[in-house]
């Protein structure tokens, strides 16, 4: 009985939302209290439709956060969800039919480029964030050349549901997913063995080593998993566009690097926390949606964009000296 008591509390512990996280949450409340100033009215479908549209982003951002979990980081998610654009829109060719063969091969693509990343980093010793640039560019190159500049085929209308839908007219179809990937990447970092190898690879590669954890190993499944995350984001992508566009997620390798930033990930590994990393996502997205509210020019969004993300980095910075 007791232990079973310990065992629930452990469990509880590790379920209490961080400083970090708690802090995001509350940037994003304050947020959205600006927002509703500056619009006059937001309402909670309105919010969840926002959801729905961050979901890519926030997907990917969970997928980056792993990276940085591992004391590294992956500058080829844009490139890799893009990939997955064009790559699910060609193969699905606008026939519903083909749903299993374009969901494979997408998810395969995306599961190789993970592969590759881990062998550049642990096999040939390159930094992760030079091995990433280089596949990014390889991506891009390889698109640029296999489309002509010019990608083909659709999303099927049905498949679109899994964006546009909404269960039982509650909840957008895409939330549940992103809900889901939480949930699925906080129990395996945190509750199961190999998880617990990951982080303490990200912590400190050369304790792990002492202990018989095979961190070389660690590493590659996590460029697998953010891989993943990012052919994910960028199949929920193609169904908001209905079709392949060439760069269509370029920005997100720098906004899922600063979301998470946002959300309380480290540069210096050991820390993962998909609910506060999300929240980073959101935050990100509702700054953009309150910039076309206010109806900055362009040029001036991305400004202040770009001063946000600094702003992050720096923030990020100073709580990595204070700890």
């Amino acid at each position: 009985m007791q232990t079973s008591v310990q065992n629930a509390v452990l469990i509880l512990e590790k379920l209490r939302p961080s400083t970090a996280t708690l802090r995001a949450f509350g940037l994003l409340v304050v947020l959205l209290c600006v927002l509703f100033v500056a619009s006059g009215q937001v309402s909670g479908h309105q919010i969840l439709d926002n959801m729905r549209q961050a979901a890519p982003l926030g997907i990917i951002t969970l997928g980056q956060a792993l990276i940085l979990m591992m004391g590294r980081l992956d500058l080829s998610v844009g490139a890799t969800a893009g990939l997955a654009n064009v790559v699910l829109a060609m193969t699905f060719a606008g026939n519903m039919d083909n749903m299993a063969y374009a969901l494979s091969i997408t998810l395969g693509c995306g599961a190789l480029v993970g592969v590759a990343n881990g062998l550049l980093v642990v096999a040939l010793r390159i930094p992760a964030f030079l091995a990433t640039l280089a596949t990014s560019l390889v991506l891009t190159g390889t698109t640029l050349v296999v489309t002509g500049g010019s990608p083909r085929g659709s999303i099927p209308a049905e498949f679109r549901v899994i964006t546009e839908g909404w269960f039982l007219g509650v909840l957008p179809y895409s939330v549940i997913l992103w809900l889901a990937a939480i949930a699925g990447l906080t129990l395996l970092v945190h509750f199961t063995m190999p998880g617990r190898r990951m982080l303490l690879a990200g912590a400190n590669s050369r304790a792990a080593r002492l202990n018989g954890i095979a961190a070389g190993r660690m590493i590659v499944i996590s460029f697998v998993f953010s891989s993943l995350a990012a052919t994910i984001g960028g199949i929920l992508l193609s169904a908001i566009t209905g079709m392949a566009s060439i760069g269509i997620a370029d920005a997100y390798t720098v906004d899922s690097i600063a979301a998470a930033v946002i959300g309380g990930a480290v540069f210096g590994g050991g820390v993962f926390l998909a609910a506060g990393v999300s929240i980073g996502a959101l935050i990100l997205f509702f700054v953009q949606s309150l910039l076309y509210v206010v109806s900055l020019p362009p040029a001036t969004r991305f400004i202040v964009q770009g001063g946000i993300i600094v702003l992050a980095l720096a923030l990020a910075n100073i709580r990595r000296k204070s700890d």
